[in-house]
C-alpha cells in the first residue's frame, strides 16, 4: 500500500474545447487543500494525477476517505474504479515556509 495525502479529488470533468478554454466543470469529491509540510522535515514531493474516467462510471469516496486527508491509498482508488494509467501528471517539491 502506498500511503498518500489526498489534497483534492474531482470527477466528471468535461474534456475537449471547454477544458482548453478554461471552462472547467465537474463534481468535487474532496475540496483542494494546499500542502502543509511540517517544520524541519525537509522537502516533500507532491503529485497531481489526471485519469480518464470511464464513460458512465460514478466515482465516490468512502466515509473514512471523506473525513481524512491522510492515509489515503491512491492505487487502491485507481484499482477500485478500474482506472488505467494517468493521462497527465505534474509533480513539485515544497517545504514548510518557515524552514
Amino acid at each position: 500500500m502506498v500511503d498518500g495525502f489526498k489534497l483534492g479529488l474531482d470527477m466528471n470533468r468535461e474534456n475537449g474545447s471547454s477544458l482548453r478554454a478554461g471552462d472547467i466543470k465537474g463534481n468535487v469529491l474532496s475540496e483542494y487543500t494546499r500542502p502543509t509540510p511540517p517544520k524541519h522535515t525537509g522537502f516533500h514531493r507532491y503529485q497531481f494525477l489526471l485519469y480518464e474516467q470511464p464513460t458512465g462510471q460514478v466515482l465516490s469516496l468512502g466515509q473514512q476517505e471523506q473525513r481524512s486527508l491522510g492515509n489515503w491509498d491512491p492505487q487502491a482508488f485507481v484499482e477500485k474504479f478500474g482506472l488505467v494509467d494517468p493521462v497527465a501528471s505534474a509533480q513539485f517539491l515544497t517545504q514548510n515556509f518557515k524552514d
